[in-house]
């Protein structure tokens, strides 16, 4: 379980008291029924840039998905869009992994749009201050939770390779204004002091 790694997907900012509901009463519910640990960004967990919610899902494959259907139909019935209509749906994937993704020629994700159905775009370039890379799924209900599923189970399968870590998904966003070397400075600075004293 330690290892599972977490379903993160984008949702408009509007859209995020719908998920969440009244007290948190939606998004409990959705993983009591789901098994999964269903969770929302807040405020400065991510970059000021980024005017959407990520949402992270934990848990088993199958509690993860059930999870993932339920937001999709939410998003859907806001939108006015119907389960069997095309929509689209967006997931956020670790920068590293995405020519993973991809495959050689495009072969691994023309083999996850063809058993899903749905249709998939790997976004270009990161998501502004953050390691993370978008990818929008269209199709229905069905096909684009399939579709998360393969997707996410590349993740999977890379972790377990040991070519992604779980620290990978840890939501960190990239201040541009704090220079990159302040964190290993202070590690450093930690890691002298244990040698000074002479016992």
């Amino acid at each position: 379980m330690e290892s599972q790694v977490p379903w993160r997907c984008l949702v408009p900012a509007d859209a995020a008291p719908f998920i969440i509901g009244k007290g948190g009463a939606n998004i409990r519910q959705m993983s009591e029924t789901s098994g999964a640990e269903v969770s929302i960004s807040k405020e400065g967990e991510t970059p000021e840039t980024l005017a959407d919610k990520i949402v992270t899902l934990r848990g088993l494959s199958d509690q993860k998905d059930s999870a993932c259907a339920q937001i999709v139909r939410k998003l859907r019935q806001m939108q006015g869009v119907s389960d069997s209509e095309p929509g689209v749906f967006v997931i956020i994937v670790p920068q590293t992994s995405a020519p993973v993704i991809i495959g050689a020629k495009g072969a691994q994700i023309k083999s996850i749009m063809e058993t899903s159905g749905a249709e998939i775009n790997v976004g270009r370039e990161a998501i502004l201050g953050m390691p993370d890379q978008p990818i929008s799924i269209n199709g229905t209900v069905d096909q684009v939770v399939s579709a998360v599923a393969k997707l996410n189970g590349v993740l999977q399968d890379m972790v377990d390779r040991g070519k992604l870590s779980m620290r990978d998904f840890i939501l960190r966003p990239q201040d541009p204004s704090r220079p990159a070397l302040e964190e290993p400075l202070r590690a450093d600075r930690g890691f002298e002091a244990p040698a000074a004293p002479a016992a």
